[in-house]
């Protein structure tokens, strides 16, 4: 009969386990065009807790149609145990707001890529889950620009905190994004504050 709690313990472990999402977080969690962010599964405080910081780099006022850029998404919180973020790209004006913008690629093993409803996102592998620094987790990804004829484009990112506690509890989400126009339009849309999500089509 003791088997049966020993059994019951280890189910619930394997199912905590697999919904901390380690190797490949669900898609379409970035905060941005009325998506959720990581916090729609992770709880332990609000959004955005000033203890830690989400920032994404790299992404120029004005781009240059089809150039490719670095961004850099780092994430910051006293004693976090593990890390995990995604991140899209997409037309923030025109037809073809909240569609994908250009082109991402993944620059090393921390992470990957996937699309889901159209959309790609980059987000962290099971390697990218790792702190860089102490109190710190970087993910590098690189984007090309779109064609001549696009305008303003947003990268929205969301970001988990996580205690390494193979929960969803105790957690801590952010959420970030970052605006670009096009350098070479006529007559670029002006650009939504830093951190502000476009509203969705």
């Amino acid at each position: 009969m003791a088997r049966a709690p020993a059994l019951l313990l280890a189910v619930v472990t394997a199912i905590l386990f697999s919904r901390a999402y380690p190797d490949r977080p669900p898609l379409g969690h970035t905060g941005g065009f009325g998506e959720p962010t990581c916090a729609r599964c992770h709880a332990g405080a609000a959004l955005n807790d000033p203890g830690g910081r989400l920032s994404v780099e790299g992404l120029p006022r004005e781009y240059r149609p089809q150039a490719t850029y670095r961004l850099t998404v780092t994430l910051q919180r006293p004693g976090m145990g593990r890390a995990g973020f995604q991140l899209s790209v997409r037309h923030g004006s025109g037809d073809l707001i909240g569609r994908d913008a250009g082109a991402l690629k993944a620059v090393d093993d921390r992470v990957a890529l996937g699309d889901s409803l159209g959309v790609h996102y980059a987000f962290h592998t099971g390697a990218g889950t790792r702190s860089s620094l102490r109190d710190r987790a970087t993910w590098q990804v690189d984007w090309k620009a779109p064609a001549g004829g696009a305008g303003l484009v947003v990268a929205h990112v969301a970001a988990n905190a996580a205690n390494d506690d193979a929960s969803e509890l105790g957690d801590f989400v952010y959420a970030d994004s970052a605006v670009s126009t096009n350098a070479m339009a006529d007559a670029p849309a002006s650009p939504s504050p830093r951190g502000t999500v476009p509203p969705a089509p």
